[in-house]
């Protein structure tokens, strides 16, 4: 990969954090048990976190890191308001929604890990990996657990 790629695909990864940030920080406010909350804010602040350590790799490839989400998370959310509006949601609904973008986020990081990186640009990125991974599967589980306690 050339810098300029190299540069494309950090910016693509700083766009999936924002997104998972502004996500988790929209389930956070939707979602009504305690635990909930507080898990979602966790993860939303550490996606803040992990866009903020990959700005200045970024920024050494010639792009400029996004500060916001990208246009589509951002059409899904408004769809997912007007969705909750019409017929509410609860936290079921809240934990499948972020476990679909977190299928988004690990699918990102993925798509960006088959390609020939840097050994400093692939090793932040398969470190963030790591935690976009963990936490993918905390909310995956969460999911199937709640879907096992409703159909009992």
């Amino acid at each position: 990969m050339n810098n300029e790629q190299i540069g494309d695909a950090l910016k693509k990864l700083s766009g999936t954090l924002r997104d998972g940030e502004k996500g988790f920080a929209d389930a956070a406010e939707k979602a009504e048990a305690a635990d909930l909350k507080s898990m979602f804010s966790s993860l939303s602040q550490e996606r803040a976190s992990l866009a903020s350590d990959l700005e200045p790799l970024t920024r050494q490839y010639g792009e400029t890191p996004r500060e916001g989400g990208s246009v589509g998370a951002a059409l899904h959310r408004g769809w997912l308001n007007v969705r909750d509006a019409l017929t509410g949601s609860d936290d079921y609904a809240v934990v499948a929604e972020a476990e679909r973008g977190e299928d988004v986020a690990k699918g990102n990081y993925e798509e960006v890990l088959k390609d020939e990186l840097p050994a400093d640009v692939r090793s932040v990125v398969e470190a963030q990996y790591a935690k976009i991974k963990a936490s993918h599967d905390k909310v995956r589980d969460l999911k199937h657990t709640m879907e096992a306690a409703r159909n009992k």
